[in-house]
């Protein structure tokens, strides 16, 4: 935390206002470093007549992650400016405090597809179980975008209850939703998503098999064993390393052999370290 007087805190919430971008964020990075000392200089800054200056204050109370600014950023999620709404509820997720939950959950009914997004986002780094219900409703929002926050909120939150609800979105349109879907169950780790990652393991887009892969090693339930041994033959040099690494996780000695044949013959630096790796997690 950095040593300035009041003189330069209030130069440099002046210099937020600068018609230099670069100006602006340096100031808003060196008020970060300030820590708990620019709270308040910054709180009085939400009140400006500028927008940028706004949103820059927003980050910045967020970064410094300071209490006292869960109040007024609440107010700034009614803000003129989307812009500065939607700073306000990244900061209040950045916080984590449980009075942002019912303010956010009111934004996942916005008509800005960003606002919902956001807000989505903000309550997963919250954690707090009072979203759980809107959030599983988020899982059918008309935007991808909505969708795929709403999965990684749930996937923050852990709770098995969203399972089945994740499961049906395995299937999305959307690449990035079904790779948030994906990554969500390997976070709750119930052996009831394990078929339908298996499935998702012939996705067409590398990325969701590879995040299929991983929650399986997070679950390490035993029916993954023989689809993940049969994705070390994957065409993508990411699914086969994520392969290797869930069955290093799963532990199952019956991998060594494919494991160490795939270290024979693949090419992919990658690979070879995630093979390496899960032998040793065996005991081989």
């Amino acid at each position: 935390m950095a040593t300035i007087n009041q003189d330069s805190i209030i130069s440099l919430i002046n210099a937020l206002d600068s018609n230099d971008y670069d100006d602006q964020q340096a100031a808003a990075i060196q008020l970060i470093e300030v820590g708990a000392n620019a709270v308040q200089p910054l709180i009085e800054a939400l009140k400006h007549k500028s927008w940028r200056v706004r949103y820059l204050a927003a980050w910045a109370l967020g970064e410094i992650g300071n209490e006292a600014a869960v109040e007024p950023l609440i107010a700034m999620l009614h803000d003129r400016s989307t812009d500065v709404q939607d700073w306000a509820a990244k900061a209040l997720g950045e916080i984590g405090d449980s009075r942002a939950v019912a303010p956010l959950l009111q934004l996942l009914s916005d008509d800005n597809p960003s606002t919902r997004r956001n807000a989505a986002s903000a309550l997963g780094w919250i954690g707090d179980e009072r979203a759980l219900p809107t959030l599983i409703e988020k899982l059918l929002d008309v935007d991808d975008t909505v969708r795929s926050s709403a999965a990684a909120a749930l996937g923050n939150l852990g709770s098995k209850h969203a399972v089945s609800a994740l499961l049906s979105i395995l299937h999305d349109n959307d690449e990035w939703v079904r790779i948030r879907a994906a990554k969500a169950l390997g976070k709750i780790a119930d052996y009831r998503a394990t078929p339908g990652l298996i499935e998702a393991l012939s996705d067409g887009r590398e990325w969701v098999r590879y995040n299929a892969a991983w929650a399986m090693g997070q679950i390490r339930d035993g029916r993954a064993f023989d689809p993940l041994c049969r994705a070390l033959g994957d065409e993508s040099a990411n699914v086969r390393r994520g392969a290797a690494e869930a069955l290093g996780k799963i532990g199952d000695p019956r991998a060594i052999e494919p494991l160490k044949a795939l270290l024979l013959s693949d090419q992919d630096d990658s690979v070879k370290t995630a093979l390496h790796t899960a032998l040793k997690e065996i005991g081989h």
